[in-house]
């Protein structure tokens, strides 16, 4: 039986449209337990390190980015596994909370009063190796300052997590990512425009050290789609370099809501480079993509 040549020609277009459409990303929210913070000093009210969770657990949920275990539910597997607070930072502690609750990062911290002044430490521990991802310090000279230094906190916590994408599609000055509200993201969120470099090996071990980025240039978010949003450029370090394909990471200047990300200079980016590929496996499983990415 002969197959009708029309069929055949049919197949063969929807074979290469389906080439040149974008993967899309389908957006799968962070899972963290935020536990209370420990507190050290002489604080009038008690609760100190409970209220400390609960702003940050709003701020990460108001994020739009992390999926929160509910705090009640918390404190009764906590409680069922006979597990202190105390203990969580040791690697059998973090791994058995982590496999009870489907988690792969835990925050927790202190809450420190001084002679004059108040201190928040926070730690993002990975539960499957016990591991810090990343430790943040805010320290003020007013202790009635504690809900600023909470949103200080949070917004540094999110930067262990930035956002990431590809441009799918440019028009002139003008093009589409593939982040949307379902990200958390917002109009004037603004991105890093980048490509992939060379991979920097150890000679000895051929442990991958660093990848080189190249910055290509930087957009602000105008309309936010659930999976997709359209940016205008505001800048280009070469006129056409962002093209379909060039990726896309949130830059730490953007606008209200805007996800923020690590400095690219000084310590911060020593840390993040030795870091990477950590903080990735941490939060694995948090873009699933159909298809190729590229």
């Amino acid at each position: 039986m002969r197959f009708p040549r029309y069929l055949l020609t049919l197949g063969i277009v929807i074979w290469a449209v389906t080439l040149t459409l974008p993967a899309q990303a389908d957006f799968k929210k962070i899972k963290v337990a935020v536990l209370d913070f420990q507190t050290e000093g002489n604080f009038e009210d008690k609760d100190v390190g409970k209220i400390v969770a609960e702003w940050l657990t709003t701020g990460l949920v108001e994020a739009g980015r992390f999926e929160i275990v509910e705090r009640r539910l918390l404190k009764k597997i906590i409680d069922e596994q006979k597990i202190g607070t105390s203990g969580l930072v040791d690697r059998d502690s973090t791994a058995r909370l982590g496999r009870v609750l489907g988690v792969q990062t835990v925050v927790s911290g202190t809450v420190i009063k001084l002679d004059n002044s108040v201190e928040i430490n926070a730690r993002l521990l990975n539960v499957e190796t016990g591991t810090i991802l990343a430790a943040e310090k805010i320290r003020s000279q007013r202790a009635t300052d504690l809900s600023g230094m909470v949103s200080q906190i949070t917004d540094r916590i999110i930067q262990a997590f930035p956002l990431q994408g590809y441009v799918v599609q440019r028009e002139g000055g003008k093009v589409i990512v593939d982040i949307g509200s379902q990200a958390g993201t917002h109009n004037g969120s603004r991105f890093i425009v980048f490509k992939e470099g060379k991979v920097i090996k150890h000679p000895k071990t051929g442990e991958v050290l660093d990848i080189e980025t190249i910055d290509l240039g930087e957009i602000e978010l105008q309309e936010v789609k659930e999976r997709t949003s359209t940016a205008r450029i505001i800048s280009e370090a070469v006129t056409g370099s962002i093209a379909s394909g060039t990726m896309v990471r949130s830059s730490q200047h953007g606008g209200p809501g805007s996800a923020a990300q690590p400095s690219e200079t000084g310590e911060r980016k020593g840390w993040w480079r030795r870091n990477w590929e950590t903080v990735r496996d941490s939060v694995k499983g948090s873009f699933s993509s159909k298809g190729g990415n590229k």
